[in-house]
């Protein structure tokens, strides 16, 4: 990534809505440690917003199935698994004819992605670019901060080291919300695998 052109790119964005104010401009992003980037090095402060579009809550995930004919015990299977994700709660309507086998079969892949990515980077370790600088990942830092989540779904931003934080959001696993200084796992199926996979670590 280019970081003069993002700064220059923010500041024609912060020179569109502020001088003529004829524009409203929205970046969307799931890359959400960029985010915390575009605040820090365009100088935002002040002159937006962010936007959360996070998952549904759990009286909106159960209205939602219950429009697709879910009854209780079949939504509170699915909120167990995938909380409000809407991709899962989507899948989960497709698979309802099969729904224990299904939720069981998607933590059971998810738990055998993360513990291949963590066998890679144990065995041939990664780098990670983070500004200009390239830093050597790890993995008892990455595995020291998927036991935050042994018993929490949810830890301060500074409860990580950077360079961990940015390896975890950078593979998908873990979510940063700038707003509240807050970090977790992408999902609840994510959460429920990290919890599984720390379950069998001798």
């Amino acid at each position: 990534m280019d970081d003069y052109l993002i700064y220059e790119l923010f500041n024609l964005f912060t020179r569109l809505t502020k001088e003529p104010h004829s524009y409203h401009i929205f970046a969307i992003t799931s890359d959400s440690s960029f985010i915390k980037k575009v605040f820090n090095e365009a100088t935002l402060h002040g002159r937006c917003r962010y936007l959360l579009v996070d998952d549904f809550d759990y009286n909106t995930t159960v209205n939602f199935l219950k429009k697709y004919g879910f009854n209780e015990e079949e939504i509170q299977l699915v909120w167990n698994y995938f909380g409000g994700k809407p991709v899962y709660l989507i899948k989960a309507i497709k698979n309802k004819h099969r729904l224990k086998e299904f939720c069981k079969e998607l933590l059971k892949l998810r738990v055998t992605e993360i513990k291949s990515r963590l066998k890679k980077l144990k065995e041939l370790g990664e780098r990670i670019t983070i500004g200009k600088e390239e830093f050597e990942v790890e993995y008892d830092r990455v595995l020291s901060a998927l036991k935050e989540f042994k018993d929490k779904d949810t830890i301060p931003l500074d409860a990580l080291d950077e360079i961990t934080t940015h390896y975890l959001i950078k593979i998908n696993l873990l979510f940063l919300d700038p707003l509240h200084g807050t970090i977790k796992p992408q999902s609840r199926l994510d959460l429920l695998a990290i919890r599984k996979i720390l379950e069998n670590l001798h």
